[in-house]
């Protein structure tokens, strides 16, 4: 089982995945039902699955540390846990403001956040202090962090923007790049600079994957891919799988 639950001070999404074994989220969130990251006796983890790329940064709580998810460029296998996994997913453009460090340097990998900025987060208990030993202490040590981090932030709209703009699901239609280039009045090598540290890629590469990501969203809700692809901009169902591959295989 999957929640997530928006958090808009944050700019964030909180979420927590239950594995099968789970009976619910209240067994989940009860102390009992630890999180291996706090030192329980898990079961084996399952098999791993694929995570597809989403142009956004994560805080997860894994084996006593609070990690950076950075951005994938391309899919990944995320080798989970028995038990469940609490995260923060940022807005685009968000959390490499709060960490005051460029996304390019955290793209496709996982760091832990003490080893980017220190002591600078803790606000209170760490992980697995002061109530952290279950799932829903997991998200409150989250949730504590993400907010300290935001009250000493000074955010720059200007990601969240760019970001909006080049997704068919904020925009209709999405920009283009030269379009939002123009509008933000960046020469093209500004916005792939930029678009770097902000997001961890260039911005055609967000772009395709915010449109995948449309349509994929379409697709699940029961439209057929034919349909899904012409709404968001793709040529053909065929420009839609040519992408598709190249993000996730």
């Amino acid at each position: 089982m999957y929640r997530e639950t928006r958090i808009p001070r944050l700019r964030a999404s909180l979420w927590i995945s239950v594995p099968d074994k789970a009976h619910s989220l209240a067994e989940a969130t009860d102390p009992v039902c630890r999180n291996p990251a706090f030192g329980s006796d898990a079961a084996p983890a399952p098999a791993p699955s694929l995570i597809a790329p989403d142009g956004c940064m994560d805080l997860i709580v894994i084996d006593s540390q609070i990690l950076i998810a950075g951005a994938d460029s391309t899919a990944r296998m995320f080798h989970g846990s028995a038990a469940p996994t609490v995260g923060l997913r940022f807005d685009s453009g968000v959390l490499p403001q709060l960490l005051t460090t460029s996304a390019g340097e955290l793209a496709d990998r996982v760091t832990p956040l003490d080893a980017v900025i220190g002591g600078r987060h803790a606000r209170g208990g760490g992980v697995g202090e002061g109530g952290g030993a279950s799932v829903t202490g997991a998200a409150r040590v989250l949730l504590d962090t993400a907010g300290g981090l935001m009250d000493r932030a000074l955010l720059d709209p200007r990601p969240m923007s760019l970001a909006r703009a080049l997704d068919v699901r904020s925009s209709s239609p999405a920009q283009t790049v030269t379009e939002a280039a123009a509008e933000f009045a960046y020469s093209p090598r500004q916005l792939r600079r930029l678009s770097a540290e902000w997001f961890g890629y260039g911005p055609k590469h967000l772009a395709k994957i915010l449109r995948w990501q449309a349509a994929r969203d379409l697709i699940e809700s029961g439209r057929s891919r034919t349909a899904a692809a012409a709404e968001v901009g793709y040529a053909d169902a065929a420009h839609l799988r040519r992408d598709e591959r190249s993000l996730i295989g």
